[in-house]
């Protein structure tokens, strides 16, 4: 329903202005001030996704050393590249290996015999198959006839993804082409050796490389190992050899990869740090001290005393002792991992290294245990997988915000309406005064005209 605004025509009064000043206040102690509150919950909000980020960083950090068979990163080298190189990964253990290779592994080559003067030029009279076998794998075929093509073959060949593929290579010139056509088997190996079943095609295609696998001898091993690929990973625990060429013999040596287990440990002590730094710029509470009025400024994790002590457990969680272990470590203190006064910690690398040097299986069981018990960074994965999945102390706490969120929408809503039926009131009030001083005035008119009339 429409209405009409007078806006003091009658009584002289500014009603706009007295309206719109008393809504103001209205909306401020209905509105506005819950509106404040939704703020600094939202601000509260993105700040506990924030340090859930955080958290995860951590957690990624640690399952890196949490793994008792891959704590330690190991390399490993090879003496001869040009015969193998060697990579080491879970599960390697320091040591040394001679080996040598006798053969290569090699895939199967069929080539045909009798070349034609294109690539698009007609390989067969009439109708017939040119068909083959990969190993012992079902047989391929290809039905021909007086219109296939050399690179028609070869395109009908690889679309059966048999294992094998087709090319078409020129022997000759420019001048003089010699168009042929080579079938390789896809995989080295014996087991993928080609056989030319069928051949209806002018070409004369035979295998003019056999398979072979590769040959090679472990020092203390008397009979040779055979593999169907030069990539090995079979042999040496945890390690993976490519083997390049015969020869040898070649010594693979495994050992501790130092930098990159010190790489390691900074990501865990980076991403601690980076937390805490993350908590405490959230959580700074500051005094405009420029102004009369002194106002303090609180971050939105300032006084959480959820974030507080999910970040008091990690820090017990790293510094504190581990029990069970058969090591002569149960703290990190004791391979440079340190806190310090201002709550982060430090990594002294010269300490580390020495710890690595001197007693390595003891810090490999600080860092992942000993299979019966585990290690600190087991303790801390086990920690911090509890307070970020589904039920620990961050969901609930970003439920409980969320929860605040939903309860400020509704009652500012309502606000909103108190606030719009408040205004609406005032000025239906206004108006009727208005009116009513309206009517006043006109009959004083009235009277003071009839007094006239009779004086």
């Amino acid at each position: 329903m429409a209405t009409i605004n007078i806006g003091g025509l009658a009584t002289g009064l500014d009603t706009n202005q007295i309206v719109s000043q008393l809504v103001a206040l209205e909306r401020r102690r209905s509105v506005a001030l819950l509106q404040i509150e939704q703020l600094e919950q939202q601000s509260r909000q993105s700040a506990l996704a924030g340090f859930g980020t955080k958290l995860a960083d951590v957690l990624a950090a640690v399952d890196k050393l949490r793994d008792p068979s891959s704590a330690l990163a190991r390399k490993a080298t090879s003496s001869d590249t040009t015969v193998l190189t060697a990579t080491a990964g879970s599960g390697a253990l320091n040591g040394t290996t001679q080996i040598t290779v006798h053969d290569l592994a090699r895939n199967s080559v069929a080539t045909s015999a009798t070349g034609v003067a294109s690539a698009t030029a007609t390989v067969a009279a009439g109708a017939g198959t040119f068909a083959f076998r990969v190993g012992s794998g079902d047989l391929q075929s290809i039905a021909i006839d007086a219109s296939t093509t050399l690179e028609g073959l070869a395109s009908a060949i690889n679309a059966l993804g048999a294992g094998a593929s087709a090319t078409v290579v020129n022997l000759g010139t420019v001048s003089t082409p010699d168009y042929r056509l080579r079938l390789a088997s896809r995989d080295a190996g014996t087991s993928s050796e080609l056989t030319i079943e069928t051949d209806d095609t002018s070409l004369g295609v035979a295998v003019t490389q056999n398979a072979t696998n590769a040959s090679f001898s472990v020092s203390g091993f008397a009979t040779p190992f055979t593999r169907e690929s030069n990539v090995v990973n079979d042999v040496i625990s945890g390690v993976t050899l490519s083997l390049e060429k015969t020869g040898g013999p070649v010594n693979v040596t495994v050992s501790t990869d130092t930098a990159t287990v010190k790489k390691d440990v900074e990501a865990v002590v980076t991403a601690f740090n980076e937390l805490v730094a993350f908590v405490n710029a959230q959580s700074a509470v500051t005094q405009d001290t420029s102004s009369t009025d002194r106002d303090v400024t609180a971050g939105p994790l300032a006084f959480d005393g959820t974030v507080r002590s999910v970040v008091d457990g990690l820090r017990t969680a790293i510094s504190s002792a581990i029990d069970g272990l058969d090591g002569d470590f149960s703290l990190l203190a004791e391979a440079g991992i340190t806190a310090t006064r201002d709550g982060t910690l430090k990594l002294d690398g010269a300490a580390l290294e020495a710890a690595l040097s001197s007693n390595e299986s003891s810090i490999s069981e600080l860092f992942g245990g000993n299979g019966a018990s585990g290690g600190v960074f087991d303790r801390v994965h086990d920690y911090l997988s509890g307070v970020t999945g589904a039920g620990g102390l961050l969901e609930l706490r970003s439920k409980g915000v969320t929860a605040s969120l939903d309860a400020l929408r509704d009652r500012i809503e309502a606000g909103e309406r108190q606030v719009a039926a408040f205004e609406q009131n005032l000025r239906d009030t206004f108006t009727n005064l208005e009116l009513l001083v309206s009517r006043i005035q006109s009959q004083g008119a009235f009277l003071l005209s009839a007094l006239g009339r009779t004086s």
